[in-house]
């Protein structure tokens, strides 16, 4: 009878519960939780600084400026409005655009291109 006693001593010896340990929970998430904070905040950069660089585009935006309108179409501002730009496309051809549909300012390349070197 004693062995039986014995063998259930240890049984209930080497059963424990092993105490959970830091890499076991959270721990173990760690990195790929580092790793998602890291992509947001780059991502989040990014996007900020092209808002911020269209921004500046939109309001350094005068009349007289060549621009291409997100559907395709070349003009000159003719005024410039609170929330749109009137832009000339055309000999007695005016419309009236929203900010927000201009995509780009057209460089003149005629005045900024240097004369070639002979």
């Amino acid at each position: 009878m004693t062995n039986n006693y014995i063998v259930l001593a240890q049984g209930t010896a080497s059963t424990q519960a092993k105490q959970p340990g830091f890499m076991d929970g959270i721990g173990g998430m760690l990195p790929i939780i580092i790793v998602f904070v890291a992509m947001f905040y780059l991502m989040h950069r990014s996007q900020a600084k092209e808002r911020k660089r269209r921004e500046e585009m939109l309001n350094a935006i005068k009349a007289g400026d060549r621009i291409l309108t997100a559907g395709g179409i070349y003009g000159t501002i003719e005024s410039v409005g609170t929330e749109t730009y009137k832009i000339a496309i055309a000999d007695n051809v005016r419309i009236e655009v929203s900010k927000s549909a201009v995509a780009s300012v057209i460089k003149d390349e005629a005045k900024t291109a240097e004369p070639a070197k002979k």
